[in-house]
């Protein structure tokens, strides 16, 4: 498939990227919080692009007033709400525990004190631990949080996505992207999105926090493989070679069972002073590793220089790898769940992620009602 650079439009910012495959025209790029992903048929070179994702901030933050804040409200009444029942349980459950020491103390003798207040206290514990599994550890407020407020921010990045709030990206697919050589032995996550286009490819992410178990002086401790968000595209057609993108500083040894590979650069300074490229085969860097990629991948460097991005592409998979320093998106009955600034940085996860996926495969077409996928 024949690639070339070409001239960039007027509209196109100085981080934008061309390239044309088999007529189709890509642009790839990055400004003001703003994620460029245009395409358009090339048969005129003065026919302007059709714009397929391009939301702002600004557009969000919109989308936010009129839209998402009532949800959010919801959300934020059902969690004080949860507060308020908790503060009663506790303004009725302390004095009662402290009546019912003196009353038995007043009945049976101050003799019996101690063996009154230890088992007055098992008590009292015993109705914390309800209180905390029946109010505070409550699921409604969570529940609205995840399926109204995350669940449209999703939909608003891309309505063809389908969310499923306590699943999870499986542990055999992080394994199968062989990114990681390190054994898996703790393995958790969340938030899964997913969606499936009419031409078979299958599109899935979450957060995953993924730990492998370490001996130190005699004593065993978890160590964190990777925490972030994990994506996996299942390919309606097979790629030719292997091809993996390392952040700088790891190599093919910290790689699962990789073979053979050679180490390539993208001929991009900015790029390559932070990612070093692996592959099996030159034909696979050419047509694969395109400047559009390039490009996504190097915005969310210079976005996020503290977080790391591992990309990899082999038989008719590909993998993308975002790390976070948190888990994105838990709710926390004590904390105010309207921080726009939370919602705001998840949106631009969000589109960072479908902006790198869009750049590494064709996901235009039309989503189909999806099938299950082998785990």
């Amino acid at each position: 498939m024949q690639k070339k650079c070409v001239p960039l439009p007027k509209y196109a910012s100085s981080d934008t990227y061309a390239d044309i495959y088999a007529g189709m025209q890509i642009f790839v790029g990055v400004s003001d919080g703003t994620i460029f992903a245009i395409s358009c048929p090339c048969t005129d070179e003065n026919h302007k692009p059709n714009i397929f994702a391009m939301k702002t901030l600004e557009d969000f933050r919109q989308f936010f007033a009129q839209q998402l804040s009532q949800e959010l409200a919801a959300a934020e009444s059902a969690r004080k709400g949860t507060i308020a029942r908790a503060f009663l349980v506790w303004v009725f459950a302390v004095p009662i525990t402290g009546l019912a020491i003196w009353g038995s103390t007043k009945l049976m003798g101050q003799e019996y004190i101690i063996p009154l207040i230890i088992l007055n206290v098992l008590v009292f514990s015993f109705l914390a631990y309800m209180l905390w599994r029946e109010v505070l550890s409550s699921r409604r407020f969570y529940n609205l949080f995840k399926g109204r407020v995350i669940d449209g921010i999703i939909r608003y990045v891309d309505d063809r996505l389908h969310y499923i709030p306590h699943r999870y990206v499986s542990a055999n697919t992080v394994v199968r992207s062989r990114l990681f050589g390190k054994p898996i032995h703790k393995y958790e996550g969340d938030d899964y999105c997913f969606m499936q286009l009419e031409d078979g490819t299958f599109v899935e992410f979450s957060e995953v926090h993924a730990f492998t178990t370490v001996k130190e002086d005699g004593k065993k401790r978890s160590e964190p493989i990777f925490e972030g968000l994990f994506a996996h595209v299942k390919l309606a057609e097979p790629r030719g070679g292997d091809m993996y993108i390392l952040p700088k500083g790891l190599t093919e040894a910290d790689l699962y069972q990789p073979g053979r590979l050679q180490t390539y650069t993208a001929e991009d300074p900015e790029f390559d002073k932070n990612f070093t490229v692996y592959a099996n085969l030159s034909s696979a860097v050419r047509r694969y590793l395109t400047p559009a990629l390039v490009s996504a991948i190097k915005a969310f460097h210079q976005r996020h220089p503290d977080r790391l991005v591992y990309y990899a592409s082999h038989g008719n998979s590909l993998y993308v790898a975002l790390s976070s320093p948190s888990h994105l998106f838990e709710p926390n009955v004590w904390e105010s769940l309207a921080k726009v600034e939370t919602l705001e940085q998840f949106f631009l996860d969000l589109s960072e992620l479908m902006g790198i996926l869009r750049a590494a495969a064709d996901l235009s077409g039309a989503s189909v009602a999806p099938q299950a996928q082998p785990a």
